[in-house]
């Protein structure tokens, strides 16, 4: 296996493992004084802003994954396209962490688990994104000689 695929994947379950463990740790804390509710007349004026985050970063991470891709040049070498794609799934990957990361912290201030909905999603759709060789090849539309390098 390719070296720079197993950096991706040990990136991505270190990006999984610190949002799962700050959830854990979060409700943990707070499993004495947390309730749900999703009226937002009668939780805190800021708090629309945590689930609305969490969308945008969601959308905002697959818009720029796919950008990045269809950037990269079909005649560049096989290591050229994995580093262009190391970097667009680490950004990527990046935003979807930051996004739940930011709906637990509304979770952690407010005490309202209608925030760990919308971090339950960043983080599902996080671990969905894992890189494979097949992904990668998918990705990058890569052909037979290239595909052995992986």
């Amino acid at each position: 296996m390719n070296a720079k695929l197993k950096t991706l994947q040990i990136i991505h379950f270190a990006l999984c493992g610190g949002v799962f463990l700050f959830a854990l740790v979060t409700i943990f804390l707070n499993r004495e004084m947390m309730f749900f509710d999703a009226n937002p007349a009668t939780t805190a004026a800021f708090n629309p802003i945590f689930p609305v985050v969490g969308l945008v970063t969601l959308s905002a991470g697959i818009f720029f994954f796919k950008n990045v891709i269809s950037k990269i040049d079909t005649s560049d070498d096989v290591d050229s396209k994995i580093s262009q794609y190391q970097t667009a799934f680490i950004i990527s990957a990046a935003m979807l962490e930051g996004a739940a990361l930011f709906n637990i912290v509304g979770l952690f201030l407010t005490h309202n688990t209608f925030f760990l909905l919308f971090a339950a999603v960043n983080f599902i759709f996080l671990v969905l994104k894992r890189p494979t060789k097949d992904k990668l090849i998918s990705a990058l539309q890569l052909q037979y000689p290239d595909t052995e390098a992986l």
